[in-house]
C-alpha cells in the first residue's frame, strides 16, 4: 500500500513562487504609479497657487500705483512709478518699485493716525518687488506721510518661491491721448507720466521633480527664457494693468 503524499511537489512549489511575484510587482507598480499621480496632483496644486498669489499681489501694487484720494490737489502728486524701477536688478530679474496713497498701511490695517472727522489718513505707500538670490519674488514696502518721513514696515520679504524669471514692460502713451502706443522696458523710456500701463510676466517653477526631466525654453514677455532640465511643472505667468492714476 502506497502511502498519501503531503506538500508540494518542487515544480509546484515554483510555479507559486513566480506567481507571488508577479503579484507583488502588479501591487508595487499600482502603489507607485498612484504615488505619482498623488505627487503631480500635489505640484499642480503648489504650482497654481504661487501664480494665482503672485498676480494677485502684483497686479493690485500695479492698478494701484499713483493713486491719490485728492486727484485735484497737486501736493499729492507723485511717480506712480519710481526712478528705482530698472532692467537686470537682479540675476534672472527687473525690479518694480511703485507708490500710491493709501489709508492702509504694509500690512493692510486701516491707518491709526485720524483727520478731525476720524477718518484714517492717506500716507504714502512704496511697494519694491524683485527676486532674490534663492529665486522667491520678493517685496519690500514703506509707509509715512511723506517720501522723507516713509518707514520700511517690510523688509524684502520672500513671498513666492520658484520664480525663475521676473520681466517687466511699461505701456507708453506717446501721443498724449490715453492709449498705450509702444511697450518699453524700464530704461527705454525717461518721462514717467508717459507710462499708462505695466505688463510683468514671470517664469514660476513647481517644488519637486514629477515630470520627465527634459530642458525647456520659455517666452517671458519679450525674453526666451531656458529651463533646467530638472522635471518640475512650470508655468508662465503674465498680468497688464492700467495704472488706476491714468485711466480715463
Amino acid at each position: 500500500m502506497i502511502p498519501n503524499r503531503a506538500g508540494f511537489t518542487l515544480l509546484e512549489l515554483l510555479i507559486a513562487l513566480l506567481l507571488s511575484a508577479l503579484a507583488l510587482a502588479a501591487i508595487v507598480q499600482l502603489v507607485t504609479s498612484a504615488g505619482g499621480a498623488t505627487k503631480l496632483q500635489d505640484n499642480q496644486a503648489v504650482l497654481h497657487d504661487r501664480v494665482r498669489y503672485a498676480e494677485r499681489l502684483l497686479g493690485r501694487a500695479i492698478g494701484e500705483a499713483g493713486y491719490s484720494p485728492r486727484p485735484w490737489d497737486t501736493s499729492l502728486s507723485i511717480p506712480a512709478i519710481t526712478q528705482e524701477s530698472t532692467d537686470a536688478a537682479t540675476p534672472g530679474g527687473d525690479r518694480l518699485v511703485v507708490q500710491a496713497w493709501s489709508d492702509r498701511n504694509c500690512f493692510d490695517n486701516l491707518n491709526p493716525d485720524r483727520d478731525a472727522a476720524g477718518n484714517a489718513l492717506f500716507y504714502l505707500r512704496r511697494n519694491r518687488f524683485d527676486l532674490s538670490s534663492s529665486g522667491q519674488l520678493t517685496r519690500q514696502c514703506r509707509y509715512g506721510p511723506s517720501e522723507e518721513s516713509l518707514v520700511t514696515q517690510i523688509r524684502r520679504q520672500g513671498l513666492v518661491p520658484g520664480v525663475e524669471a521676473f520681466q517687466l514692460l511699461f505701456g507708453l502713451d506717446e501721443d498724449g491721448d490715453g492709449a498705450v502706443e509702444r511697450w518699453a522696458r524700464a530704461e527705454g523710456w525717461s518721462e514717467e507720466r508717459r507710462v499708462r500701463a505695466v505688463r510683468a510676466g514671470l517664469l514660476i517653477a513647481g517644488p519637486d521633480a514629477v515630470v520627465d526631466a527634459e530642458p525647456k525654453s520659455f517666452m517671458v514677455l519679450d525674453t526666451t527664457v531656458r529651463a533646467s532640465a530638472d522635471g518640475r511643472l512650470r508655468e508662465v505667468l503674465e498680468i497688464t494693468r492700467a495704472l488706476r492714476s491714468r485711466v480715463r
